[in-house]
């Protein structure tokens, strides 16, 4: 779970939504979202109060066969990128280190539809607070340690671990269609404003920050929304 998260007074502050669209499975929405936190923390005496609330996206093909199987992200990304493959994973293996994160070639490349499910009732219960310590274990599970985040007994155990729900709840929730159709529209809505690809952060409703970017954009964008 998180070590340290921004503290903010509330005091006249205003609230800050910002929205994070990302997918479990994505390299670079493990390294935004630690960037983010950067920045969130660089603005912590800023006159505002961020929420911070993470939908879901999905860059798989669902009905791949292929995916059935959990192939190794190297496996996967060498199909998918071909010669290119060496080169682009040298710059995501850089980018990643430059942002103080660990990040494993070898991993396991699933479906993340049980974890989204999760991360939208950890938002539901506990707010941002609960969705980004599900958020920092399914990323560092994914990426850092190349687990397979598709697991369900692994999702039972992060779901008691951030004490969203106890270990008879959590295989029940699993089993059941709870928060798909909230899933499904969060996609729907990400895929209708022709949005391909992620991280994708919408602040205060009106900024875009699309893919990565420096932790100084993000705090260039927070520093206008609190200009009068």
């Amino acid at each position: 779970m998180s070590d340290s998260k921004p503290t903010v007074s509330r005091g006249e502050q205003r609230i800050l939504k910002v929205i994070v669209i990302s997918d479990y499975i994505c390299a670079f929405c493990y390294i935004g979202n630690k960037v983010l936190y950067d920045a969130i923390e660089a603005c912590r005496d800023l006159p505002v109060r961020f929420d911070v609330e993470f939908r879901p996206f999905t860059l798989l093909c669902s009905t791949s066969p292929y995916l059935d199987k959990k192939p190794s992200r190297k496996e996967y990304l060498h199909k998918k990128l071909g010669d290119q493959y060496e080169t682009k994973w040298k710059v995501v293996y850089e980018m990643a280190q430059k942002a103080g994160l660990e990040l494993a070639e070898d991993g396991i490349v699933c479906r993340p539809s049980l974890a989204h499910r999760l991360a939208v009732k950890a938002y539901q219960v506990g707010g941002q607070d609960m969705q980004r310590d599900f958020n920092d274990i399914i990323f560092n599970a994914a990426f850092a340690e190349g687990s397979d985040i598709s697991d369900a007994d692994f999702l039972v155990n992060t779901a008691v671990e951030i004490g969203l729900m106890n270990r008879e709840k959590a295989s029940e929730f699993l089993r059941s269609t709870e928060c798909q159709d909230c899933v499904d529209k969060m996609i729907s809505a990400a895929t209708a404003i022709g949005l391909k690809g992620v991280p994708f952060i919408i602040i205060d409703g009106k900024w875009a920050v699309n893919g990565v970017q420096p932790k100084e954009c993000y705090i260039q964008v927070r520093l206008a929304s609190c200009s009068p």
